[in-house]
């Protein structure tokens, strides 16, 4: 692991430096975390405070994660463009964890929905394609972290071994998420 050079975005768009010279950590930019059909836990502010949802990702570039969306669910007729989401991620497949948060809008265009579309997809809307109200979950992140460690079950005893033997750090990857 080499030494990453942590940033964040400020509310006004500036970078700013995160100064974590003490730690050995590596950015990795989020699509290389995520892929599609990851499930993530979406937060959103609502009067009772944060609720969290499982949705799935149809596509991850750079810092955007895009997911299809059944705006006809009430907490999504509730989201407006700009609002606040903070988002998780266990998978266990892959051994790995993040938090994000970011800035949420929505998309209808239906050419972009079809871009996404998937057969998958369809176990997720009633009426297929062709249901009414279908929009685009954009997720802008603005700052994120993230945990790894090899796979499966040698490689997550491995891991424990080496994190006892020589320290948490030689347990596996972590890092910012590289916006």
């Amino acid at each position: 692991m080499t030494c990453g050079k942590g940033v964040s975005i400020t509310p006004d768009g500036n970078v700013q430096s995160m100064n974590r010279d003490a730690q050995t950590e590596t950015d990795q930019p989020l699509h290389d975390l995520l892929e599609p059909g990851s499930t993530l836990m979406v937060g959103t502010t609502e009067a009772d405070g944060t609720q969290f949802r499982p949705l799935t990702v149809a596509r991850a570039t750079g810092g955007r994660v895009e997911i299809l969306l059944d705006t006809a669910e009430s907490w999504a007729g509730a989201l407006r463009d700009g609002d606040a989401v903070q988002v998780t991620m266990s998978d266990n497949r892959t051994n790995t964890w993040l938090w994000f948060r970011g800035t949420a809008s929505t998309l209808t265009d239906s050419q972009h929905i079809d871009e996404l579309w998937n057969p998958m997809a369809s176990v997720y809307f009633d009426d297929g394609r062709n249901t009414p109200g279908i929009a685009v979950l954009v997720i802008d992140a603005d700052e994120g972290r993230y945990w790894t460690t090899p796979s499966g079950r040698v490689g997550s005893l491995i891991s424990m071994i080496k994190a006892k033997v020589a320290g948490a750090d030689a347990s596996g990857e972590h890092g910012d998420i590289a916006i």
